[in-house]
This record gives structure tokens, sequence and C-alpha cells, in this order.
């Protein structure tokens, strides 16, 4: 992963990612049928933000995460809440090993894409005890929201960074199997949860989101970060001047067992 598409991201990554809507991640749990006192793996975990939410609910919690700085943040937040059941590993996904039957569960938040997914679905297979799943998070994007309004910021981002979207430098893995087809291949079953959530951006919000993503962060604009912001706050106030943008967010979730 290039993990400097993510440089200067993590103040913006902490304040401005929308979280998972409770209902949802209940959901998993009670699919999952946790019992209380098994242990997490949590991979691709940024600053924590499926680890620390669901700490509660494991006696421990593996958090793994190659990013020193989105390493700490969640060690900040862990801190700051006063969770004491996770333990945070400086490791990709790819290098970290596990006995089998270990993990109750293994989540990943809106980071499987940038894994090695053949090899890492016929690993979690082994990691799980048996007749437990994988879960993956996402939400919708940018890239595929729906509002009326998304095509304008979408616009902006191609006039700033190319047409070549989504990491700026090209760099963003095209997926040519969704997760799904990975899944299937590793002999998952799997099903899907969604659930709509309204989100009211403002200015602020909306822009700050953007700096905690690959593909317009800090690192990637450079240069042209204060003029790629102007632009998008007058093009968005050309459009609606009261500065407050809705939309209908789709969060998912992808519960996959191993057959």
């Amino acid at each position: 992963m290039a993990r400097d598409l993510f440089e200067g991201t993590v103040p913006y990554y902490v304040r401005y990612r929308v979280p998972y809507p409770e209902a949802l991640l209940k959901q998993n749990l009670e699919k999952a049928a946790i019992s209380g006192t098994g242990r997490m793996l949590d991979l691709g975990s940024g600053t924590g933000e499926i680890a620390l939410r669901l700490a509660p609910e494991f006696q421990a919690v593996t958090a793994v995460e190659p990013d020193k700085n989105m390493r700490n943040a969640g060690i900040q937040k862990m801190q700051d809440q006063k969770i004491l059941n996770i333990e945070w590993l400086p490791q990709t996904a790819e290098e970290f090993s596990a006995e089998a039957n270990t993990f109750e569960l293994v989540s990943i938040g809106a980071a499987f894409h940038w894994m090695d997914r053949p090899v890492l679905a016929q690993r979690m297979r082994d990691w799980l005890l048996p007749g437990q799943p994988l879960v993956i998070l996402g939400y919708t994007s940018i890239w595929s929201g729906t509002a009326d309004w998304l095509p304008l910021v979408r616009g902006v981002l191609h006039k700033w960074l190319g047409e070549k979207r989504r990491a700026g430098s090209g760099n963003y893995p095209e997926l040519s199997q969704p997760h799904e087809q990975v899944l299937l291949e590793a002999g998952y079953r799997f099903e899907e949860i969604k659930y709509q959530q309204p989100q009211h951006w403002t200015l602020d919000d909306l822009i700050g989101n953007l700096y905690s993503t690959s593909f317009a962060s800090p690192a990637v604009l450079g240069e042209k970060r204060n003029a790629f912001e102007a632009d998008l706050r007058q093009t968005l106030l050309d459009y609606d001047s009261s500065g407050t943008y809705a939309e209908e967010m789709t969060f998912y979730a992808l519960l996959a067992w191993p057959g």
C-alpha cells in the first residue's frame, strides 16, 4: 500500500470520518453470535474506528496498523476512552500471523481493497474459530454517492487532480474483482447488511473528510491545496449558498463465513 498517500491525513481522519452507525455494528455482533469472552482481530485498523467501538464486546482485541501516525492516534483515543483490552501491532495485514482457531471475529473497515485479498482470504479462514465470520465494512464514497451536488465535487477533484482518479498519482488499486467474488473463490458464504443514514455536511466537514482520504490528502494535493479548497467552496456555495449539503449515505457490512 502506498502509505505516503495518507501523509498528513491523521488529524482529518480522526475528526471528519463519518462513524459507522451503531445499529449496523450491533447487527454484525448479533449475526456473529459474539460470546463476550472471545478475541477479535481488526486488520488495517487506521485510527481504530472499528476496534475501539467493538472492544467492549471482546475479552481482547488485536489491532493491526502499519502507519505509525494512524496507530498513535488510535492509541491516544484508546487511552482517552480508558479502553484497556486492545493490542496494537505495527504490521501490514500481510505481515500478521496467528495460530489457527484464535479469533471470534475478524474485521476490516474500508481497507480490504488495499490488501492482497486472495492471500488474506485463505489465511483468515484458519485464524477464525469454527463457525465464526469475517466482516468487511464500508460506506458510500464521494465517487459512488448519488446526491445531486456530488458531481460538482467530483468535477473539482478531476479539475485539480486529473481524470485518473482517485489517489492523484494513479496508485489507487483498481479492483478487477469485487470483494464478494474473491471471497466466493476462497470458499466463503456471505451475506450483506446495508444501513442508510442521512448525512448533512458543512463545507468544513466535507473538506476535512476529503483531506482524510488517499485521493485528496494534503500529500496528494500538495501546492494545489489552497486553490483546490477555494474552488470547491465557491463551486458549492454557487450551487447552494446555505453552506450545508445533504446526502443519504449507505453503510454496508459484508459478513463472510468460511465454507
